[in-house]
């Protein structure tokens, strides 16, 4: 029979950590991952996690990502030279697509460019050339906004 007793909290953590070692390097890993990666990788990629010996790697956005795949080699590198042996076999690259880096750190968030509307009340085109194409596709757009887009 178990004996219940309070513990504190990094009691709890310390004896997580004991009974699963392979946790806790991981959680080592995502603490230095900054240094680890060096400053021309740790901001565009971002520790997702492992899963049966595979390095998951996120990133922003397509072009990032691709640039992350032929990177590949590097990652596992830098990740299994940290752990002092062949911990990965693998690394894979996906979009982070909102998930949280295990570093701890926020990814930074993407600057939207603002929505420009155009104004409909045909202000724009005063001045113009009629016989333009460029006036005449926006003199239809305009009706087209008009009538509500039928």
């Amino acid at each position: 029979m178990r004996a219940k007793r309070l513990v504190s909290i990094r009691e709890a953590v310390e004896h997580l950590l004991r009974r699963y070692p392979r946790k806790a390097r991981l959680a080592r890993l995502w603490q230095n991952w900054s240094m680890v990666m060096g400053p021309e990788l740790a901001p565009i990629a971002w520790p997702l996690g492992e899963r049966k010996g595979v390095l998951l790697v996120g990133g922003e956005d397509s072009m990032v990502m691709q640039e992350l795949v032929m990177m590949r080699d590097e990652f596992l590198e830098r990740a299994n030279a940290f752990m002092d042996e062949r911990f990965f076999t693998d690394v894979h690259v996906s979009l982070s697509l909102g998930k949280r880096p295990l570093d701890g750190l926020t990814p930074p968030s993407r600057v939207r460019a603002p929505k420009i509307l155009p104004k409909l009340d045909g202000s724009a085109l005063r001045g113009a050339d009629p016989g333009s194409p460029a006036v005449r596709c926006y003199a239809a757009f305009l009706d087209l906004a008009r009538q509500g887009g039928e």
